[in-house]
This record gives structure tokens, sequence and C-alpha cells, in this order.
């Protein structure tokens, strides 16, 4: 289960490197497996031509590093969205004016559902570098998202992305970071 930026980015790894092993596979040595055997007999296996590994391999990098940020920036987002709203709610328990719980209901949909440029709107007081930083892998990923269209942002790379959203984190949530991954 990814519940964590992390453990996105393991996935992200994990399917890289098992993705370029396949390739590898399929363009040095799939011909030269020993199908004379169990996995000649193997039904899904002995239908495969080295080719389609490589080319199959070769879809799937090329897109890879765009759905990683893609991924990467949707676990931030539902991360950051869960935390502010724990601490609005925590904050504002003891309110009971009908117009000011109105006006709560308004902030939480809006931290719930709404636009999350906004969402990271009050933070940019604290560290407008950080926010600007982060922004910039939203509009990324909006871009990835939906479809490539439209003028192309500045492209950030996975391992940026992760870094970047990871400092968000560090410095803004409760959330633990694995140094290992960085």
């Amino acid at each position: 289960m990814i519940a964590s930026l992390s453990d996105a980015w393991q996935w992200y790894l994990s399917a890289r490197n098992l993705t370029s092993v396949m390739q590898r596979l399929g363009m040095k040595h799939w011909d030269h497996l020993p199908w004379d055997g169990t996995l000649g007999r193997d039904e899904q296996l002995k239908r495969v031509q080295a080719e389609d590994i490589v080319d199959q391999a070769t879809i799937v990098l090329a897109d890879l590093d765009d759905l990683c940020v893609l991924f990467l920036f949707s676990v931030f987002e539902s991360i950051v969205r869960e935390q502010i709203l724990r601490e609005v709610n925590s904050e504002l328990a003891s309110v009971r004016h009908p117009a000011l719980l109105h006006a709560i209901e308004s902030l939480r949909d809006g931290l719930a559902q709404g636009s999350f440029f906004r969402v990271l709107e009050p933070y940019k007081g604290i560290d407008a570098h950080l926010i600007e930083e982060v922004n910039q892998v939203r509009r990324y990923r909006n871009w990835v998202a939906h479809g490539r269209r439209g003028s192309k942002p500045e492209t950030i790379e996975p391992r940026s992305a992760f870094a970047r959203l990871q400092r968000f984190l560090s410095r803004f949530t409760p959330e633990p970071i694995d140094p290992s991954v960085s």
C-alpha cells in the first residue's frame, strides 16, 4: 500500500528497475534462454517474443518519469490536504457560532476539494521559494494529467519532484521522512 511519499518513490524505483531489467533481458538474453525445459512449457512465456519485450519496455520507460511526477504529486496532495484538515479541525473544534460554522464548512470544502494552488497560498508567507518549487511540480503534474496538452511547463524530473515535495512535508507536516531515499 502506498501511504507516503517514500512509498511512492520506492514504487517508481522498482517499476523503473524491473522495466529496465526486462528490456535488457529482451535485448540480450531472451532468445538464449533454455526454452526446451520448463520455460518452454510456460503458456504465458512461450508466446512472448524478444522484440515485444523490448518494445513494451521502451513504451513504459518513455512515460514512466512523467507518470512518476504525477503519482508523487497525487500522493503529496492527499497527505497535505489530510494534514491541513486535521490541523484546522483541531484549531476550530470549539467554534459554535452558526456564521462561523458555515464559514468553517466552506473552508473545509475548499481544503478537501478546492484548488490546490489556493491550499498552498497561505504558506507563501513562510517560504515563498519552496512554495514556488512545489507549484512548478504541480503545474508539470497538471500538464501530464491533462494529456500533455497546451504549452509545456518547465520539465520536472522525478528525483527533483520527490526532493521538493519531501522538503515541503518535512517543513510543514509531521509525516516521517525516510532519509535513505533522498
